[in-house]
């Protein structure tokens, strides 16, 4: 037909007039091109070493629901808890007006509990905690994180407030951006790392719901015997006895009044065991069955507590987290920044140790991995390659091309402006396969024109041209498959992004590379050959001239 005819003809004249010469060119001045890639290869490395590409290990969608957790400090009356909800609930209804109206889909306050971004629950009169529900993230088109940063600033901390936090569930590996746990052997001095650390995530741009899992709980007194105590014969465990059985009572009897079991406690009045005037009237039983007053025997110091004490491996734990809003700063260069800092002065002021958790610690794990399989995959392509060319250095020279390749990957992302993803890696994983077949395709058509008896320079050339359909239509099908999901708006999609920058934009640069890398350093593979071999390619080639 008339449109093949001319399809042919225009993809003929391009081959023969537009690539060929530059094939041609590539090979004659076949250091020129190596050092260009080289060149090319350091700069992509260079976006990468100074951070104008980030890293985020695993993006999520938006989450629906927010949490806004309000702890004071123990003992505050529950009015004023509920005068802060309500404001914090005015707050809330105000941002949605001004932000359009129709982000907000239903709130509810919860009171007497709360609830971290870690997932702990917290119970008390002191505590409480609002449940936003918002709309769909493609319905709307306000970010969670611009709606939590209107929200926060429309909500004044009172006097008494010990924690507010606003912090919103997602999707994806357990954990938070940033989760450090310290662990250590007193638990005092854990909670003033915690609360030190805790301080200078404040100071850094782009952090927010910061906290930790062991909050501040409830003032306790502890109580030590005297000296003049022990004299008396008394213990704390006998002083511990009396004392609960005085303000907890003491069960005296169980009888049965028809289906119902009644348990009789003796306890004191409920006038002496609510204030603290009760313990300063409060006499201990001696051994010998005299009693003195409580504060003769043992001496009384006021201690907040903790809602709870937590371990790990054994050891007193407490973990601090934080959510991080990528597009001021990145998890990875806070989490730097803090183990070159903060993390080490803390290690040594207070005798603890630290470790990474929550999805720093999946990270670390998960690249590990991935290297480990990189290095497997690398080596077993080299096997099977080595294996079907039977040669050790064809191999190397089809192989070459993959870490080029990977140029275009980090290319693509600086354009799209997006960060590289553990999806990014997984398309990388992909891409260097696409690579290697185009390599193969290449070079096992150098090798038949080299066995018909072209010379070196010769075979290269036309090995590129004659190839060149079969490499354009491999790379250019599989990144029309893709380009509709480069430019897709859903944010459910977003995650997949990257993987398909990986794939499509490395293999657009690889197209490049393999026509025009590769057929240079096939020359340079050949010249290293019949050096080694003792015979010059110049003489190869005007062997080959003079034949038939």
């Amino acid at each position: 037909g008339r449109l093949r005819q001319r399809l042919d003809a225009g993809f003929n004249h391009f081959r023969d007039q537009w690539f060929r010469p530059f094939a041609a060119l590539a090979v004659a001045y076949r250091w020129t091109t190596l050092a260009g890639a080289l060149a090319v290869l350091i700069l992509a490395t260079g976006l990468l070493a100074g951070g104008r590409i980030g890293f985020n290990f695993f993006p999520t969608p938006e989450g629906v629901t927010i949490n806004a957790n309000a702890s004071f400090v123990a003992g505050t009356p529950p009015q004023r808890v509920r005068a802060f909800m309500n404001q914090v609930n005015a707050a809330l209804w105000e941002t949605n007006r001004e932000l359009g109206g129709n982000l907000v889909v239903a709130a509810q306050t919860r009171y007497g509990q709360g609830q971290l971004a870690s997932a702990s629950s917290l119970q008390g009169d002191q505590h409480a905690s609002l449940l936003v529900e918002l709309t769909q993230p493609d319905t709307r088109e306000v970010r969670l994180n611009d709606f939590l940063k209107a929200w926060r600033a429309k909500v004044p901390l009172p006097a008494g407030i010990e924690n507010f936090t606003l912090f919103s569930r997602t999707a994806g590996p357990p954990g938070r951006d940033v989760d450090i746990r310290l662990t250590g052997g007193d638990v005092d001095q854990l909670k003033a790392a915690a609360n030190e650390l805790a301080q200078t995530l404040f100071t850094i741009r782009g952090l927010s719901a910061i906290e930790d899992d062991m909050p501040y709980g409830k003032e306790q007194l502890i109580y030590r015997v005297t000296p003049a105590g022990e004299t008396l014969g008394l213990t704390v465990d006998m002083i511990g006895r009396q004392l609960r059985a005085a303000f907890d009572g003491q069960r005296v009897q169980i009888f049965q009044d028809g289906d119902d079991e009644v348990e009789v406690r003796v306890l004191l009045p409920d006038a002496e065991r609510d204030n603290l005037i009760g313990l300063e009237r409060f006499n201990v039983l001696l051994p010998n069955g005299e009693s003195v007053p409580l504060s003769n025997v043992a001496n009384l110091q006021a201690r907040r507590g903790f809602e709870a004490v937590r371990h790990a491996e054994g050891k007193l734990a407490v973990q601090v987290s934080a959510d991080v809003d990528t597009t001021v700063v990145k998890a990875g260069a806070v989490i730097a920044a803090l183990e070159q800092g903060v993390l080490q002065e803390l290690r040594q002021r207070y005798g603890i140790d630290y470790s990474l958790e929550g999805r720093s610690a999946d990270q670390q794990e998960t690249l590990a991995d991935m290297r480990r399989g990189a290095l497997f995959a690398f080596a077993f392509i080299y096997l099977i390659l080595a294996w079907v060319f039977a040669s050790y250095g064809w191999p190397l020279v089809v192989m070459a091309a993959i870490p080029f390749g990977i140029v275009g990957a980090i290319v693509g992302h600086w354009l799209m402006g997006i960060d590289l993803t553990v999806l990014s890696l997984f398309g990388l994983f992909g891409l260097s396969g696409i690579v290697v077949n185009d390599s193969i395709i290449l070079v096992t058509f150098y090798q038949q024109l080299r066995a018909q008896g072209l010379a070196v320079q010769e075979a290269l050339v036309e090995a590129a041209c004659q190839r060149l359909r079969a490499v354009l239509l491999t790379s250019l099908t599989t990144i029309a498959g893709l380009t509709p999901l480069l430019f897709e708006k859903s944010l459910q999609a977003q995650f997949l992004i990257p993987m398909a920058t990986s794939i499509s934009f490395g293999l657009a640069f690889s197209t490049v590379l393999v026509l025009f890398f590769v057929p240079a350093l096939l020359s340079v593979h050949e010249s290293i050959v019949h050096r080694l071999s003792g015979e010059s390619i110049e003489k190869t080639m005007a062997m080959a001239d003079k034949q038939p």
